[in-house]
Formats: structure tokens, sequence, C-alpha cells
């Protein structure tokens, strides 16, 4: 284009906005000097402009000098594309991958989407286009599968995917047809099965258009993005919360620190809870739609200044639909490339964002039977309160975020049965991840074979004296046990305080100096006194937790 705009200009400098029309190719081509340099020629021919072409002269100048500031400070990111398997000639974009990095859902508009090549009222025609379908591939050994469309939610109509929840069970998608202008609607995973859409209920849908939107890790509040009026101008973000009959709220403007005059489009909430990330043609973007950061301050809903992530990130095109990974090591996104597979490609970026990296716990994994995937309850208790959470009866996966500076107890139920472990954060300062599968044994689910606290019912150490080791009872941390009743724990023994990591532990100040003394009268206590009480042990004078010495090789694990 930048050489055929050339060629007339050199032979016809009058013709018809050539110079806003050179400005652009220039702009495009990364050639930002000389963008400028045609831009200040047209608009020294053209002093009386309309207040559209006003607009769009302002917003060219601004998207210029953002370029040339964002291009000569580069982000270190590689970004390369998802491969031929996924991406074809046709048109792949609004990609999101899964925590656990193997499921992906996409956008696709090609030969196979459904219904073929359509008219404007959903009539086959050889003339007309395709339409968008919703498709998924799944990754085994690292390699991504051929994608197959989701036959449960799409139609003849245009059918977007947006987003899947963060416990991978709730599907959101756009559907533009004859009755709905652009509505959001759901689809719930049921086994492996996605349920018939339907659309949402309450504050979110309107008679203006609907499209992107993200639901929290909490799976409370949906940020999705609107053309209705009253907002800040063009499309703007806004929030709803879920209401206790599953309706959605009254819709909720992000506010200023978000939207702009332009164009905002395609939230997303990492799974910190914290990290905003969305598409705007507004702030300083370098072009179109640029991705942009911002930080949301869970005690007042407040949001941070926006910043946009950078180049090459960001382009002169529309840059949106970007997504991260827990970690926020990859990134992924669609965008047309002059070296891509075909019209749009999905792409991935390493690291997805560079600067102030998500920091939490994540602790997932699978809820197993015999070997076998199960709905269990998983309890996580932090002093303040319980929070309950299940496994996904089909695959058995589970996920948990876990905010740092606290201390955990987690317990993992099936049936009557049940495991448990602590675990702390009070000291982490960045991400953490903690896989955990978690295996209930035997003919029924509610024969209890190990607790990962550190007590069962048989170990190879059991009545051997290890050098440097001895062995505790833990009954309460403050912060996780309020209801200890300190008169029947007295039965067994004086306790005595200690701080860890600024919160106060209580210990029976008795020691034992084999396994097998302290499970005995573990029992015991927990059977009288406190149920939860758990075995933690002294190694050469540093406070260690049973499976860490498992780990170290200097206890044998537990039998299984």
């Amino acid at each position: 284009m930048l050489q055929y705009l050339t060629d007339i200009y050199a032979v016809n400098k009058k013709a018809d906005k050539i110079e806003l029309e050179l400005a652009k190719a220039y702009f495009f081509n990364y050639k930002f000097h000389e963008a400028s340099d045609y831009l200040s020629k047209y608009m020294s021919k053209n002093k009386k402009l309309g207040e559209s072409q006003q607009k769009e002269i302002d917003q060219l100048n601004s998207n210029i000098k953002n370029a040339k500031i964002l291009v000569a400070n580069p982000i270190n990111v590689k970004i390369t594309t998802l491969g031929d398997v996924i991406n074809t000639k046709a048109s792949e974009c609004s990609p999101y991958v899964d925590v656990n990095d193997t499921l992906l859902i996409y956008t696709y508009r090609g030969e196979l989407s459904t219904g073929g090549l359509q008219n404007a009222y959903n009539e086959p025609d050889k003339n007309g286009v395709y339409y968008e379908d919703v498709f998924t591939s799944t990754k085994v050994n690292d390699v991504w599968t051929k994608p197959m469309a989701i036959d449960a939610v799409n139609s003849s109509n245009n059918d977007e995917a947006l987003s899947i929840s963060y416990d991978g069970t709730t599907l959101f998608f756009s559907r533009d047809s004859q009755e709905d202008d652009g509505d959001i609607y759901m689809s719930k995973l049921s086994g492996n099965q996605w349920s018939a859409p339907y659309k949402l209920i309450g504050g979110v849908n309107s008679v203006s258009w609907e499209d992107n939107c993200f639901l929290s890790p909490d799976g409370k509040t949906l940020y999705f993005s609107s053309s209705r009026s009253g907002g800040f101008g063009g499309k703007d973000i806004y929030k709803s919360i879920l209401q206790a009959d599953s309706t959605w709220g009254i819709a909720q403007n992000l506010g200023d620190k978000i939207n702009t005059p332009e164009d905002e489009d395609d939230p997303f909430i990492h799974l910190d809870g914290k990290l905003f990330l969305f598409s705007s043609k507004g702030h300083n973007s370098m072009g179109g739609y640029d991705v942009f950061k911002s930080y949301l301050n869970p005690i007042d809903s407040s949001f941070s200044a926006s910043e946009n992530i950078g180049y090459p990130i960001n382009t002169p095109d529309d840059d949106i639909h970007y997504t991260l990974s827990p970690g926020g090591d990859k990134g992924y996104y669609g965008i047309s490339k002059p070296d891509g597979f075909g019209d749009n490609d999905l792409y991935v970026v390493e690291p997805g964002i560079t600067g102030v990296m998500p920091a939490m716990m994540v602790v997932k994994g699978s809820v197993l039977f015999d070997g076998k995937p199960a709905e269990g309850t998983i309890e996580v208790a932090d002093g303040s309160g319980l929070k309950k959470y299940k496994s996904n009866a089909a695959s058995g996966f589970y996920q948990i975020v876990l905010p740092l500076g606290k201390d955990y107890k987690i317990t993992w139920r099936l049936d009557t049965a049940l495991q448990t472990e602590m675990i702390e954060t009070v000291n982490a300062k960045e991400y953490l991840l903690k896989i955990k599968d978690v295996n209930f044994k035997g003919k029924k689910a509610d024969t209890l074979l190990t607790n990962t606290n550190g007590t069962s019912n048989t170990n190879d150490n059991g009545n051997e004296t290890i050098e440097g080791l001895t062995y505790k009872i833990q009954v309460a941390a403050h912060r996780l046990n309020r209801s200890v009743d300190y008169k029947k724990v007295k039965e067994y023994g004086k306790t005595e305080k200690i701080m860890v990591d600024d919160m106060p532990r209580f210990m029976l100040n008795k020691e034992y100096k084999t396994f097998s003394e302290v499970t005995t009268a573990l029992e015991q206590v927990r059977k009288i006194a406190v149920p939860d009480a758990f075995v933690i042990c002294n190694y050469k004078g540093k406070r260690m937790y049973l499976y860490e010495l498992w780990k170290m090789g200097i206890v044998k694990e537990a039998k299984k």
C-alpha cells in the first residue's frame, strides 16, 4: 500500500487526501518521522476541517507521538506463533488458555464455520461471508491438538468466544443475530459436555452492543464492554455483581482511570484479583487498540492510573483480546502479522507482562478416588473465615488462589475422609504454585490412609530415633484456630507460645523422640481436644513440617 500511494503522489500531488493517506501508510510501516511530515503537509493545505476529520487528524497525530516514545523504549519479550495446527489461512482471534496451559478456547472464522458462506440473513450464499464460531484445542505432550468446534454453543450466527471462568466450568460468548445485537451468553460445563447456551439475565445485556467480558476469580463480578449511553464515550468497560438469584446486578461504569472518550474493550482480571488488563484507543495508545494495565484496590474497588504495557506487544494496529497466565510468564492474543498464516493468527508472548509480576499462591491439582476423578470438597481456613471449593466431577481438577501474607489450613474431603495441610505465605513476595493431587483409596471413601500433616497408620521410621530430630504437637495458631478448648488441652500437658513469622503458635511443650510416640499422642489430642492438631518437627534446631523431612529423605514417607 505504501508503494502504491508513493507512486500516485509522484505523478499527482493533488490527489484527494493523498498526504493524509501517506501519513497513515508511513505510520503503519513504523516510519513515524515521514508520517509526521506528510500529516503536517496535509494540515497546512487544509485549514478548515470538519469536526469528525479534525478528530481523526488529532488522533493520528497523538498516535504518532506515542508510537515514537514506545518504539524507542521496547520491552524485552518474545512473540511467537501458536503454530500451524491452530493457525490457518482463516481468521483466529480472541484466545483464552486455561490456568493449566492445556485448554485453548478461541474464535474461528473460515471454511469450517457453521453454515458455510452466508448472506446477512444467514442464508447460504456463495458470495457471502463466513461467520464466527467458538473452537477449542487441548495440549497433549506439549503439542496443541487439532481444533474442534464447540457444537453446543455454535449457531449459523456470529458466535464469538469471550472468556472462560477460572474454574473452567463457565464459557462466555457473544452472539450477533437477527434477535440479538451483540448480547452475552454463557454455557456451563457438566462432566465433559457444554450445556445449551443461555443469555445472561439482569443488568449486563441491554439494547446496546455488549461484547467482551471476563469473570473475576471469585466468580462474583463480571467485567464487560458496552456501547450503552451514559458512559465516557464510545465503548466503555463496566462491571456487574452476581445476585443471590443468579441474575446480574446493575451495570457500574469503571470510571475515568479506565474509560476515555475513545473506545475501551476486552477486560481481563488476573487470577490475583488485582492486575487488570484491557484494550483502549485512548490514553497513550500508539494506534487503534493498545493493551493497558491497571491495578484494582480490593478495599475500595478503585483502579490505578492506566499504563500502556509497551511495544512490541502493542503496535500501530489493533491489539486486543490479551490474556495472561497465572504467573505472568505467558500472554496470549490474536493479531495480523505480515509473516502470519492468514487473516489473523494466535500468538504467545513470553513473558506476558514486564515490571511488577503477579504475587499470590495457587494450589491446584486433582481429587481422586482409587486413582479416578472425584468431586471432593476443599476447605480453606485463614483465621477470619472458612471458604469451600469443589473439584470437577469429570476431571477431579480444583484450583485455589491464596493471597500472600497469611497462613492457611487446607482440608480435602471426600465423604468422611479428609487430608489436611498447612501452608505458610506470610513472608512470600512472588507467584507461587503448589500442585497437589489428593488420592483417597479403599473400598469406601471414608477409609483414611494418610494425612498430609504427617500422620498415618504406619511409618517406616515408627520406633526409630533419628539424631537431631524431635516431634511436638501444635494445637493452635490464633489466626487459624480461635476455638481451641484449652481446658481439655491441659489434660495432655502444658502449652507454650512461640512466634513464627509474627504469628503466635501454641504447642504442647512435651517433646517426642519417635514418630510412633507422637502419633499415638496426637490421636488422643485430636479425639478429645483439638481435631485439627498436627505434628511439627524440630530438626537440628529448625522448625519443619514432616512432609519437608520426607522430601529431604530424612524421614521415610508414610506407607500408602
